[in-house]
């Protein structure tokens, strides 16, 4: 029974790494593809002091990782969206029963304001990271995108 568990938690993290998967779009094999050629063209460059990464490669690097934070962005959304449903009507029922949430709620703003802090933090880190900003968010909106099947498309008028 412990093996059949096991199987179903693999299969479900087997299952969000497949939707999560870049490796579908067109124009994010593209950006690693252009990214892999000015990657060549910079090593393949000689001298004491090597010239910068070509700008090329940078602005495709910066698509790819825009990209991939734009695909795993709508997955923590519609988690966090869910699990703050769950524990908000949990709290619903609890105040209905008459129950004392007041040490809860203060642990639930502390919680939101240190995770406010640390989103802060992360979404500085990444610009830094991310040295073509235009490039990065084009990468977002692209892996943010919503994916259709070929049966989904519907005859415009």
């Amino acid at each position: 029974m412990v093996t059949d568990q096991r199987s179903k938690i693999l299969g479900g993290l087997a299952g969000l790494a497949a939707g999560l998967s870049p490796m579908k779009s067109f124009t994010f094999l593209l950006a690693l593809g252009v990214a892999a050629l000015g990657a060549w063209v910079w090593f393949k460059q000689s001298g004491d002091p090597r010239p910068p990464f070509p700008r090329y490669g940078t602005v495709a690097v910066s698509y790819a990782g825009g990209f991939i934070i734009g695909r795993l962005f709508w997955k923590v959304v519609k988690t966090a969206a869910i699990l703050a449903a769950i524990v908000l009507g949990g709290f619903a029922l609890l105040n209905r029963a008459h129950v004392d949430t007041s040490k809860v709620r203060q642990e639930v703003e502390a919680g939101s304001s240190w995770l406010q802090e640390q989103a802060s933090r992360a979404e500085d880190y990444l610009l830094h990271l991310l040295p073509s900003g235009g490039a990065a968010g084009v990468g977002v909106f692209a892996g943010a995108r919503r994916k259709r099947n070929a049966g989904d498309e519907t005859p415009k008028r």
